[in-house]
């Protein structure tokens, strides 16, 4: 008996370089369209005046905390002086919080020069985190 063998069908291979392709675009798609972190404003008033405004007059009004800000050159660390007293960076809200209770309304941070903006933000965002309305931030 003849016996005619017939060829079997070719096994098609798939092509995986259009299937990676794909997963990236998708991947990259995922990683940038979402978010890993929470961002919100941070809103400040720029207190101190131009030179062409006059000082506004007088008015009757709660008093103000200030916070002076500086970073020691030998350590590197940040000093805060809150009227007269030091405090920490985590004891900064507790403090604006006491003096909000004895009616303080608004809060003046004056940075030294050599202060960072990392600093200053952080000082920033920890006195909103306290019960004081306003909080301005005076550059020289």
């Amino acid at each position: 008996m003849i016996s005619i063998r017939t060829p079997l069908a070719k096994r098609r291979r798939i092509p995986l370089t259009p299937l990676i392709d794909v997963i990236f675009i998708l991947v990259m798609f995922f990683l940038l369209s979402s978010t890993f972190g929470i961002w919100r404003p941070l809103e400040i008033s720029l207190g101190g005046e131009t030179a062409g405004e006059s000082p506004p007059p007088a008015v009757e009004s709660a008093p103000s905390v200030l916070i002076l800000a500086r970073t020691q050159h030998t350590t590197g660390t940040l000093r805060l002086n809150v009227n007269g007293l030091d405090v920490e960076l985590e004891e900064l809200a507790a403090e604006l919080d006491r003096l909000a209770g004895l009616g303080a309304e608004s809060a003046v941070l004056m940075p030294a020069g050599g202060t960072g903006f990392q600093e200053v933000v952080r000082i920033l965002d920890e006195a909103k985190s306290s019960r004081i309305k306003r909080v301005s931030l005076k550059l020289d």
